[in-house]
């Protein structure tokens, strides 16, 4: 057990044997176009949001022009490398969580002082996320503001053909399931089938589906082949030791540690309603982000909203205009519905998950960590979580995955990371993977050092615990 003040970021400086995190000065990393180009793009994204806000929300107008005169300085600070700044005390007062930043910051710049474009990645990136929403929790009337609230409305809504799709899917299965008892190796096939959709939990992806329909369909021949072809992006594969496990646990509990709202939180719902119907959990706890972060994450508003916006004839109109589509919308809501209203799934918040910490720290917040510790299986959603679950370090592609996520590994905790490869660390691969898809990406005219952040390739990681 580690001791109670000990900080990941800060043991980087100690005498232990890790790689190097990302640093935002290092053109072979990610983060170096990510902190030059994504970052201010995504702060003038802000502004413009905000200018449309309060002109429909003229009581708002003088707190939006202080919170815009802030985010051109933070794009001056960008444009100029400025140092980061420690948060004030005043800072700390409203927020008592920033006091973990200060003190990583302290542990970084006792090694170079750490700058916008040279410090390392993960913890600037965590660092400008809670900065953003400071500036709007020191205004009267922003507090509540989320300046991503639209663009996940707009996206969510571009995805009617995905949701159809999935609550037809969802529908036929549910109802054949009713009727026929699936057997332990269709419970396995539709396990792998649904973490897949939740794994890759775009509209995009739903060729995931194809040629997979009824049960009958996910036993035969082709089911087996279509399910092949889906997986050959997947690099690295423990959706089987993850179902050995949860078939062998008491199956009372499933949690699912949020990535993204819209239609990825859908798809990750679908998931969770299988399990419920199946009997193969009792519980699923779905865990949010307390404040808006990374643009995209769920909060819990987000999951109310896509309750309300599903609901709502006019948000998906065209599912609603034809009578067969609205029912098998319907038969979805209904059931997401009845599960949350008789407490199978329970919508959780921490302010650990928009913590600089990586979860390795986890068993060191004890009343999280109790939590977690009730649950059979932990489903890590999408980038960010899988970063923050490997230190973001820059590991060797041949090293374990319970090697990277360190004590986390012995900690009794089930762990099963999907993610779509978005960043710089990818582990758990074979000897030979990483080279060959470097040459892959780089015949597609492509920085072939840069696979590892295009979301072309997937990984699915388990760690029993112990």
């Amino acid at each position: 057990m580690l001791p109670s003040n000990f900080s990941f970021l800060s043991s980087l400086v100690m005498p232990v044997s890790l790689p190097p995190p990302s640093y935002n000065d290092d053109p072979t990393s990610f983060a170096y176009t990510t902190a030059r180009r994504r970052w201010p793009i995504i702060v003038r994204d802000i502004v413009s949001d905000l200018d449309l806000y309060t002109s429909d929300h003229p009581a708002s107008e003088s707190c939006g022009k202080a919170v815009t005169a802030k985010f051109n300085q933070l794009l001056d600070a960008f444009a100029h490398d400025a140092a980061v700044a420690a948060f004030s005390a005043q800072d700390i007062a409203l927020k008592p969580e920033l006091s973990v930043y200060n003190q990583q910051l302290a542990s970084f710049n006792e090694q170079k002082q750490v700058t916008w474009l040279t410090g390392p990645w993960l913890y600037l990136e965590c660092y400008l996320y809670q900065l953003i929403d400071l500036y709007f929790q020191q205004t009267d009337t922003l507090t509540k503001y989320d300046p991503f609230e639209r663009l996940k409305n707009q996206t969510f809504k571009s995805s009617s053909f995905g949701v159809l799709e999935l609550c037809k899917r969802y529908e036929i299965l549910k109802r054949q399931s009713a009727l026929q008892k699936p057997d332990d190796e269709t419970l396995k096939l539709l396990f792998h089938e649904f973490i897949d959709v939740s794994l890759w939990g775009n509209a995009t992806d739903l060729s995931l589906l194809a040629g997979n329909v009824t049960l009958d369909d996910i036993r035969s021949v082709q089911g087996a082949e279509v399910r092949k072809k889906n997986e050959e992006k997947i690099i690295t594969n423990d959706t089987d030791e993850a179902w050995s496990h949860l078939k062998a646990s008491s199956r009372s509990r499933v949690d699912f540690v949020l990535d993204n709202s819209g239609f990825e939180l859908f798809a990750d719902l679908s998931l969770a309603l299988l399990l419920l119907d199946l009997s193969l959990v009792k519980k699923v706890v779905i865990h949010c982000k307390e404040i808006p972060w990374f643009v995209s994450d769920t909060m819990p508003k987000d999951f109310n909203n896509l309750i309300e916006q599903l609901a709502d004839p006019s948000f998906f109109s065209d599912i609603h205009s034809v009578a067969e589509d609205k029912d098998s919308l319907s038969f979805f809501l209904s059931n997401l519905e009845s599960y949350v209203a008789n407490g199978a799934i329970e919508v959780k918040h921490h302010k650990f998950w928009t913590s600089c910490q990586n979860f390795w720290e986890i068993p060191q917040q004890k009343d999280l960590y109790e939590d977690l510790l009730g649950s059979n299986l932990i489903i890590f959603k999408g980038d960010l979580n899988y970063r923050k679950l490997t230190g973001d370090l820059r590991w060797d592609t041949t090293t374990s995955f319970t090697e990277a996520i360190q004590q986390l590994a012995s900690s009794n905790l089930p762990v099963l990371a999907l993610r779509t490869c978005k960043a710089d660390v990818v582990v758990g691969l074979a000897k030979g993977v990483s080279d060959r898809l470097v040459s892959e990406y780089a015949s597609e005219g492509k920085e072939g050092i840069f696979w590892t952040a295009s979301g072309k390739w997937a990984v699915i990681s388990f760690s029993a615990g112990h």
